[in-house]
């Protein structure tokens, strides 16, 4: 890595840090944060950093005490040139009284949100979230509560015991990462992210909504960019935001990129055993697009600090200008690969924006617009991807395909046999199988199973590979430059190499393992079923295990209009820190939350598989009834995530199937489901904040009314003590013929002009309600107070519950071992 670039990260990184420790030690001492931040680093920290020289230790020092001043050192100025910048975005405070920076938690952005037709959210500003480091384990469902924001009134921050944590930590490092700057960059950016994630960066005169984190790591990124500018352009930036002026000066560069192919590519493929492909598969793109990361801040010789975001397929980077003149070649080599490995079903577009220092002010800025820009030309090298490389792999892309069918062909992705040419994908069934895999898929299955056994850390390592050799899923990452490898810790003590980025996963403890450096650490959405051999479960032994009828289900949500979120949502407070705020918090939600949830559905985990959880979006397979409870689970937490804001929403789709129907398939169907729960649209005229089962979408509240009434019918149905109220199997029957009618009367009322014949089937439907009265009526007495209530609520509000009678009738009838998974 440049030195000089990395030397301008550091500073960025730290510049601020004198806050946290100002905080800390209020009681003690009121100095200024610059001087608390130089004091902590020429003590703490600058005497560790074996790679910088005695001369740029006193410049860091330096330059963290003179970062609101005038230095004479060019990086100290490009500091202060970032920090003026990425300070844009705050938004002083509404009241006279300035805030208490010891005792003032930081806001929640979620509840702040607001799409332009949903109510706003009531006391949006009076949400928080406490002084706790973020939480590690999978287990401990309680220490995740940390991510939830609560009221502000009923937080009281423990900065001096946050502070205590962040230096223990600190010293915990292994020496071995002070070495080099990729690695101290790394380790001091997971313990900035795990300890001032919930740390405001402003809360005297400003509202105390970006945390402390993301205001250094984009400062971080702003220096590094600033730092290249020609020295009359940053002479004039020193000068202009010194009195508060945001030129239209170009600064940096917002680099995106997008993975496609994602649908088609986790989706399209069949067999008995695609569950454990599908894990590996959905793995295999996170890792991609790691990779691809990992490339560029390689290629473009950058530090850690640029990326903004990496999630669900989509990635950010801050770059400077420079950076520009690159792109067309990295895109072409990034082509090169993924054509040469998957023939153009995934593809990685890339592009980027030019960003102006007046773009960084919150009134004078047009970032939003920027973005949006960013996003129509990533969506139009979406739509013509691969167009330089078309005349150098026409026949890759276009065909023709495949040996004719002569040659073996792979039972789980279809594709032929290749055993000539650089990239052999040999296809064969194993002894103990009877299904013919080729390299690839295999490769996906063992993916799965070390993300199953061996999910403790995650080494990162250079390569230097090519795409040659058997095709599996570490050739194509080896020609983008780099080696991953899932180990538990005796794995970890034997693969470990010098020079390896050790990431440890669900736990945010940097110290050494057994004598070996741990640099990062990172959430693994995972939550395996395992048997008691050790083997994954199959989806036939879940849905074997399912309460009442044998069956599985799949299940698929995300955010809805998101995309809208980010651009609307957070209106004139839009900026890249809150940006990252918000990314960083939905990612903690899915990435890190979600097997947290998945661990209490499931305590004996055998029973749920979450396949893929991330960005802003999940799947999950496994017993149809825990699958159901999940997805009502999930919306429930993630409602509570979002404090409740009307306009921060989860919809989400679930099909639900026999032991033998192909999972491709299920996720296909699930995801039609999904969709006519976003086309959902109320009475009201709000939409989506929905979710579709039983073939039907219905709003979440509704949804609620159907999972109270199938517990408290299924609850009668299954009654075994005498005395206890019961009901006969035949009730349901019953149900589902009167809800029949129902349906077909909603049908006919869609309808402008009805035949006679037509007018006298809806007399007749209407009678369907007074069939209802007399078969509840005809019940037990012992149950008829719990009917009673049934019928009021089906019959209130002119029956408008009426149409959910038939989706609660299969519920139960399935709970109840009487349905069909057909």
């Amino acid at each position: 890595m440049n030195t000089d670039r990395a030397f301008q990260a550091l500073i960025g990184l730290l510049h601020d840090i004198g806050k946290f420790r100002q905080r800390a030690r209020w009681g003690q001492e009121r100095r200024p944060h610059e001087e608390q931040g130089a004091d902590w680093a020429a003590q703490r920290l600058a005497p560790r950093l074996k790679f910088l020289p005695p001369e740029d230790q006193k410049r860091l020092v330096a330059a963290i005490r003179d970062h609101h001043g005038s230095p004479y050192d060019r990086d100290a100025r490009a500091l202060v040139a970032a920090d003026r910048l990425a300070s844009g975005e705050r938004v002083p405070r509404e009241e006279e009284e300035p805030g208490d920076p010891a005792r003032e938690p930081l806001q929640a952005l979620l509840p702040a949100l607001r799409l332009p037709e949903r109510a706003p959210m009531p006391d949006a500003s009076s949400w928080g979230f406490g002084t706790v480091p973020l939480p590690s384990g999978t287990d401990d469902a309680k220490a995740w509560e940390v991510i939830f924001p609560q009221p502000t009134a009923s937080i009281a921050p423990d900065y001096p015991g946050l502070w205590k944590g962040f230096e223990a930590a600190l010293e915990a490092l292994d020496p071995v990462i002070w070495e080099t700057p990729e690695e101290a960059l790394t380790a001091l950016m997971a313990l900035l992210r795990r300890f001032t994630w919930c740390v405001p960066a402003a809360a005297y005169r400003d509202e105390p909504d970006v945390s402390l984190y993301d205001h250094l790591r984009m400062t971080a990124a702003l220096t590094v960019c600033v730092g290249e500018l020609p020295e009359e352009t940053l002479r004039r930036l020193e000068e202009r935001t010194r009195t508060g002026g945001f030129p239209e000066e170009p600064v940096a560069l917002l680099l995106g990129g997008d993975l496609s192919g994602i649908q088609r590519f986790l989706y399209a493929i069949s067999s008995e055993g695609a569950a454990k492909s599908l894990r590996g598969r959905s793995a295999y793109l996170a890792l991609l697009a790691d990779a691809a990361v990992e490339f560029l801040l390689r290629e473009l010789d950058l530090p850690p600090t640029q990326v903004v975001y990496c999630s669900g397929g989509h990635f950010y980077l801050l770059a400077p200008l420079s950076a520009q003149d690159r792109l067309p070649e990295l895109v072409d080599r990034l082509d090169e690969v993924l054509i040469q490995a998957h023939g153009g079903d995934l593809a990685i577009a890339l592009d980027a924006v030019r960003l102006t220092a007046r773009d960084f002010h919150l009134k004078e800025g047009r970032l939003p617009e920027r973005w949006a820009e960013l996003s129509a030309r990533l969506g139009t090298r979406k739509a013509r991807r691969f167009r330089r490389a078309m005349a150098r792999h026409y026949e890759l892309l276009f065909g023709p395909f495949g040996g004719g069918g002569l040659r073996p062909r792979c039972e789980v992705c279809h594709a032929e046999e290749e055993t000539g040419g650089p990239l052999a994908r040999p296809v064969e069934t194993r002894p103990d199988e009877d299904v013919a895999k080729c390299t690839l898929c295999r490769s996906f299955e063992e993916l799965g199973n070390d993300i199953a056994r061996r999910h403790d850390f995650l080494i990162l390592r250079p390569a230097q590979g090519a795409l040659r050799g058997r095709f599996t899923w570490r050739t194509v990452l080896g020609a983008l430059g780099v080696e991953f490898r899932f180990c538990d810790r005796r794995g970890l003590r034997d693969s470990f190499r010098p020079g390896d980025r050790v990431i440890r996963l669900h736990d945010g403890d940097l110290s050494p393992v057994e004598g070996i450096p741990v640099h990062d650490f990172r959430y693994l959405p995972a939550f395996t079923p395992m048997d008691r051999d050790g083997t994954i479960v199959e989806l036939g032994e879940m849905a074997k295990s399912a309460e009442g009828t044998p069956a599985w289900a799949c299940l698929r949500m995300d955010v809805d209009h998101l995309g809208r979120l980010f651009r609307y949502g957070l209106g004139a407070r839009y900026s890249l820190s809150r940006v990252a705020t918000l990314s960083h918090l939905i990612a903690l939600f899915f990435e890190g939350y979600l097997p947290v949830l998945c661990r209490q559905v499931d305590p004996e985990a055998r029973h749920l598989y979450l396949i893929y959880s991330g960005g802003d979006d999940l799947l999950a397979v496994g017993s149809w009834d825990r699958v159901l409870e999940l997805a009502f689970r999930a919306r429930e937490d993630f409602r509570r995530f979002a404090a409740g804001n009307p306009s921060v929403t989860l919809s989400g789709g679930i099909s639900m199937h026999p032991e033998k129907f192909p999972l491709y398939q299920a996720a296909a169907e699930a995801g039609d489901h999904l969709e006519a729960a976003k086309g959902l649209r109320r009475a009201d005229g709000r939409d989506k904040d929905a979710f579709g089962f039983f073939g039907v979408p219905m709003a979440w509240e509704d949804a609620e009314w159907v999972r109270k009434w199938a517990r408290e019918l299924g609850s009668l149905i299954r009654a075994e003590d005498r005395e206890e109220p019961r009901l006969a199997r035949g009730f349901l029957h019953r149900m589902m013929s009167i809800a029949g009618l129902l349906e077909e009367e909603v049908r006919l009322l869609g309808f402008d002009r009805l035949r006679p014949e037509e007018l006298r089937r809806m007399v007749g439907f209407h009678r369907a309600r007074w069939r209802l009265v007399y078969a509840l009526a005809r019940q037990p007495e012992k149950a008829q107070p719990t009917l009673q209530r049934l019928q009021e609520e089906l019959l209130a509000e002119g029956g408008r519950r009426l149409r959910w009678l038939s989706p609660l009738a299969r519920w139960v009838e399935w709970m109840t071992r009487g349905g069909s998974p057909d």
